[in-house]
């Protein structure tokens, strides 16, 4: 990065819960269209609601971002790291903590890939032998 045109290093925090949905030797991913990962493929996730559970959260944001109803998942990791990006002229130093877990059962009826939300910009279902040849999140890279 260029240190001339870094106004200040900005530190954030970010605690979120994360979907493992594969089918066929396919996984989920969602595009971001803002933040750290913005351009990349991530996991559908995000941050829970005041009062919610770990489940809701997981519920409540693939179907926001996907269409997918969740029904049941399991824990597959969890992982946390610093991912530094440019936002406007200050460096983002984002040290962002993930709850992971897999997808055991899930209705497909009202997916939708071309879903707008608030950082996300449509989902799709990409080929495990694929993912290398894609711009991918660390959440993701830590799952594959």
């Amino acid at each position: 990065m260029n240190e001339e045109a870094i106004k200040a290093k900005v530190n954030k925090s970010h605690f979120g819960i994360y979907a493992v949905i594969e089918r066929d030797q396919r996984i989920l991913l969602v595009k971001k269209s803002r933040g750290p990962y913005k351009g990349m493929w991530d996991l559908p996730g995000g941050r829970p609601i005041h009062g919610e559970t770990i489940f809701q959260t997981l519920q409540r944001e693939v179907r926001e971002e996907t269409g997918i109803h969740l029904l049941e998942a399991a824990p597959h990791s969890n992982q946390a790291f610093v991912v530094e990006y440019k936002e406007s002229e200050d460096l983002i130093s984002f040290h962002h903590t993930c709850l992971i877990y897999k997808a055991m059962q899930f209705d497909l009826s009202q997916f939708q890939e071309t879903i707008n939300e608030e950082d996300v910009s449509g989902c799709a279902w990409v080929e495990k032998s694929q993912l290398s040849h894609l711009t991918l999140s660390r959440v993701v890279l830590c799952v594959t």
